[in-house]
Order: structure tokens, then sequence, then C-alpha cells
């Protein structure tokens, strides 16, 4: 079987990374437009932010909170939209804080979303500041938005997205970083270079991954449901999964954590139907939970694809 002949835009877009990487880090972590956005005053006095957004975005910002918390030291949710808009009070937004420390930041590449809007509106009602993290500044969001934060994503298809997903994960860093550089506990160079070397890290081994998976999708060609299972902010990055398997092949898909895998998910019927991927982080404190899940899904059947940074057999 020839690969070439299943060549398609996922895969044109994951090989562009490389390209992509140093050129979105650098108009992200542009200290210009970021100081012009929020001056480092206004930037120090942030105690909150809420970050949220509809379908991949809303997986770049449950992925990114616990960087958020880190990098800008400031609580962080990342609450549903339709939670947000609907269910949060004004008292839920401020926790606490004055309307200066709170920062709601909605994620939409084209801007257009109803729910963004809503999301925005939903901030100055509340009394507190908005952002919209965009790639088109003449959106509708945009114009509902108090601060707006544009990407500049170089054009290339995007469809189904991703390199939209790296640049809101991308800008999302940069945004906590020059946050926390603002309050003197992150440095922006740190972040900015931790992205380049991460993504450069896998070059080297791009093709051999690649073979490898074109081989796996081969032999799971049949299977028609899929599970991707996550902890903490691999959950979200599993959701992210789970939209493009939905996206690109049609499939059913879910996702979930390895608790609620273990308790609910694992009774499925004819596990030898359901490809199950597990997102493992080596510096998850539950790895030997995640190992004894992966150890599960082998042992009752379920054909099982690991992606980890983690050196353990989870065969094991």
């Amino acid at each position: 079987m020839d690969k070439q002949n299943y060549y398609n835009t996922i895969g044109l877009q994951v090989e562009s990374l490389f390209e992509l990487a140093p050129i979105q880090v650098e108009k992200c972590f542009d200290e210009k437009k970021l100081s012009a956005l929020l001056p480092l005053p206004e930037a120090a006095a942030l105690k909150r932010l809420i970050v949220a957004g509809c379908g991949d975005s809303y997986s770049a910002a449950g992925a990114m909170a616990p960087v958020i918390r880190k990098l800008a030291c400031v609580s962080c949710a990342s609450p549903d939209p339709m939670e947000l808009c609907s269910f949060y009070t004004d008292e839920d937004i401020r926790d606490g804080c004055k309307p200066e420390e709170v920062l709601v930041v909605a994620i939409s590449a084209s801007g257009g979303s109803v729910r963004i809007v809503e999301m925005l509106e939903r901030a100055r009602a509340a009394g507190v500041r908005s952002m919209l993290i965009t790639n088109n500044p003449e959106s509708k969001g945009a114009k509902a938005a108090e601060l707006v934060y544009c990407v500049e994503t170089p054009e290339l298809c995007n469809t189904p997205g991703l390199r939209s997903y790296f640049a809101s994960l991308t800008a999302l860093a940069a945004l906590a970083s020059y946050i926390g550089g603002s309050k003197g506990v992150a440095e922006p160079a740190v972040a900015r270079q931790a992205i380049l070397d991460y993504v450069s890290a896998c070059q080297p081994r791009y093709q051999e991954i690649d073979d490898q998976m074109f081989e796996l999708a081969q032999r799971w060609s049949g299977l028609e449901k899929f599970e991707i299972v996550g902890d903490e902010s691999e959950f979200f990055s599993a959701q992210f999964v789970e939209e493009k398997f939905i996206e690109c092949a049609s499939v059913h898909a879910s996702h979930a954590d390895s608790e609620d895998w273990c308790h609910i998910n694992f009774f499925l019927r004819e596990p030898e139907t359901v490809g199950t991927i597990f997102q493992v982080n080596a510096a998850a404190p539950d790895l030997d939970r995640i190992a004894e899940s992966v150890r599960v899904s082998v042992a009752i059947g379920r054909p099982t694809l690991v992606v980890t940074d983690a050196d353990c057999d989870f065969a094991e």
C-alpha cells in the first residue's frame, strides 16, 4: 500500500509545524504587541484568568490552564462556554477579585462564533476585562472584545484545524509568561525557547513515527469506535484527538480520563472493536495508575496505542 495515496491535509499541517513554530512563536511572543495590549502594570495586577473557547479552542484552553497557573501565578478556570455564559454569576467570574484583576480570554481563530461573542459580552456584563485570541481582527468577536490578540498565523490549509490549535497553545503560553514576567515569576524567553526545543526535538523522528502510524492505520482501518484516554492537561489533548478522529475519519470517538475509563468505559462490549489510545505525560503524578489502565486495556483485548514521552514499559 502506497502511503502517498493517503496523504491528507492533517498530515500536511503536522509537517508544516516545523516551519510554522519559529514564525508563530515570533508573532505570539512579540513583547511590543503584548505590552500594547496589556501594559505591564495592568498585567501585574491580574489575579484571575478565565480561558474558554469552542471546539478545538476549548481543548486548547483546558490543556493550557495548568501552564497559565504556573507561568502567570494566577488562578485559572477553563469552563465550558455554555457554563460560563449561562451559569457563572458575576461573583463566580470575579471569585473574590476586583474587576481589574480578572481577564476573560476567549479563543477563536475565525472570531465569528456566536458563542465567542456571548463569552465576551458576558465578561463586559460582569464588569471585567475581556480579550479575544484570534487570527481575524475584523471579526464579530474582535468587535465585542476589549482587547484583541491577533496571532497572525500564516495562511495554509487548516481543515481540520491543527495549525490554529498550535497557534492558540502558543499564544496562551506567551500571554501567561508575559503576565508572569510582569510579576517577576516567569521568563518569557524561557517559555519561548521551550516551545521551539519541543517542536524541533520531534523532527528527527517524525518520518519514523509517520511510518509507524501508517502501518497501524492499516491494521486499525476496520475499526469504527475509538477512545482516547488522558489525565490532567492530557485530558484536553485527548479531547482534541477525539475531535480530529471524528473530523478526519468519520468514526465514533470519545475521550475519558484513566479513572473514568477504569470504572466505566472498561465495560464496553466487544473490546476488540474499540481502538484505545492513551496519551501519557511522563511527569503525570498518577503514572502508575495510567500504566495499570494500559495493561488492563491490552489484557481485555483492546487494540491499544500509547503516545508518551515516558521511558517505561507499559506492557509489563
